[in-house]
């Protein structure tokens, strides 16, 4: 369980966030809203980085994966084991297929590469697995690839920030942010058009097929 009553935080005297509730659901919750509308900062409240008012509930271990991170000179397998001992590694490295990165110095590796190892390490690491941006720097196959991974793993429950909208058609939840406001909290498929196209400024179209959802940008 992740739940978030009434959180607001002020960096520098601005306020940032103000009076954000919702509860995560199991599977994927998909955070979205343009740059600056106080995605980031509500992650780094829900981990502990930086002061917030309000109240945070969790249920189990909380991992992080960050949209910019340190390029440490050493080996990946040290990287992924370093924190957590009782952490089941070997499972998800096979499951992210990144066994041959492992004797590799982890700043040697591109930064889709390195995004991977991050992935796996708060999947091995996390029953919340908090993601910022994780689909950046990922080629298009890796990122259809990551979006498959979490959605197996719908034991867990991930709360990831995402410019991207088609992380919609694997969402549980939509969780939709402008201007450091909740706009919308709930299933994807009551998700409006109307509501999108006035938070990004740019008209989109919503499309149902076999199930899913979809937006188009029309203009």
């Amino acid at each position: 369980m992740l739940t978030l009553r009434n959180i607001s935080v002020r960096l520098g005297g601005k306020l940032i966030l103000s009076s954000i509730s919702f509860s995560a659901v199991k599977g994927i919750n998909v955070i979205l809203g343009p740059n600056g509308s106080g995605k980031t900062t509500l992650l780094r409240a829900i981990i502990g980085m930086i002061k917030y008012d309000g109240e945070i509930r969790v249920d189990g271990e909380i991992s992080y994966v960050p949209a910019e991170f340190f390029s440490p000179s050493m080996k990946v397998l040290d990287v992924l084991k370093a924190g957590r001992k009782r952490a089941n590694y070997e499972s998800y490295i096979k499951e992210l297929n990144v066994e041959k990165f492992l004797e590799r110095d982890f700043s040697t590796l591109s930064s889709g590469e390195r995004k991977l190892i991050l992935v796996t390490k708060a999947l091995a690491e996390g029953d919340n697995v908090i993601m910022d941006e994780p689909l950046s720097n990922l080629d298009v196959k890796n990122k259809f690839f990551v979006m498959n991974i979490l959605k197996k793993f719908n034991h867990k429950t991930f709360l990831i920030t995402s410019h991207e909208l088609e992380t919609l058609r694997y969402a549980d939840k939509a969780i939709v942010i402008n201007k450091g406001k909740l706009e919308y909290d709930g299933g994807v498929s009551d998700l409006s058009d109307d509501l999108l196209s006035n938070v990004y400024g740019i008209k989109f179209k919503k499309i149902q097929v076999d199930g899913k959802t979809f937006f188009n940008v029309t203009g």
